[in-house]
């Protein structure tokens, strides 16, 4: 008799082991789709980085062409965000041009991406006439760009190198007629000339 409890048990045991076993991998599993949840959230906010390639976008200009970033590989690219509804947006325009009028030349490219939604889409076209803003203007009325660019508010500008990597973020609005603002602009835009100016010329040899 007592054989036969002793065997029952140990079956009991052997049956109930394996459950154990599913139980840990199960809660294991939830753990890990939760730990990536969060990563991915986390993920989802963080700012981008210089030093890093720029997020990749085609959208459309005013006129309805699509105009991709990659597109501008080789030139500086000048990339800011912006919306008809953002007054120190308006305020800082006006020294863009300016910077897009004396920089074009150099191989500056200037592309400003509104952000202004559905709503007030209808708004940009005079806002841009009556600014006489001449370089690209892009429209992003579904957000493409907001999740790539960890976007906060507006205005934000990226300076982009000719490698397509992010040189400079610039949070808020800034003067770009101002010198002291425009350092790793400048420095991008004439890396020959400077490395030119860095050449020691050679001794000529004793005849």
């Amino acid at each position: 008799m007592s054989d036969h409890v002793d065997q029952s048990s140990a079956g009991s045991e052997r049956r109930s082991g394996p459950s154990r076993t599913v139980v840990v991998l199960a809660a294991a599993a939830i753990l890990g789709v939760m730990f990536l949840i969060v990563w991915l959230q986390s993920a989802k906010y963080e700012p981008l980085v210089v030093g890093r390639e720029a997020p990749d976008f085609q959208l459309p200009d005013l006129n309805d062409k699509p105009l991709k970033l990659s597109d501008y590989r080789g030139k500086v690219v000048f990339l800011n965000f912006w919306a008809t509804w953002c007054k120190p947006c308006r305020e800082e325009m006006p020294s863009m041009e300016v910077l897009y009028k004396n920089f074009e030349k150099d191989g500056l490219v200037i592309l400003a991406v509104s952000i202004d939604r559905v709503t007030t889409k209808k708004e940009i076209p005079p806002f841009v006439k009556g600014l006489n803003l001449t370089f690209p203007v892009l429209i992003d009325s579904w957000g493409q760009t907001d999740k790539r660019y960890k976007l906060m508010g507006v205005p934000e500008t990226y300076i982009i190198d000719q490698q397509g990597v992010l040189r400079e973020k610039v949070i808020g609005p800034r003067d770009w007629t101002r010198v002291d603002n425009l350092k790793v602009l400048t420095q991008l835009l004439k890396p020959a000339e400077k490395a030119a100016s860095a050449i020691v010329p050679e001794t000529p040899p004793v005849l």
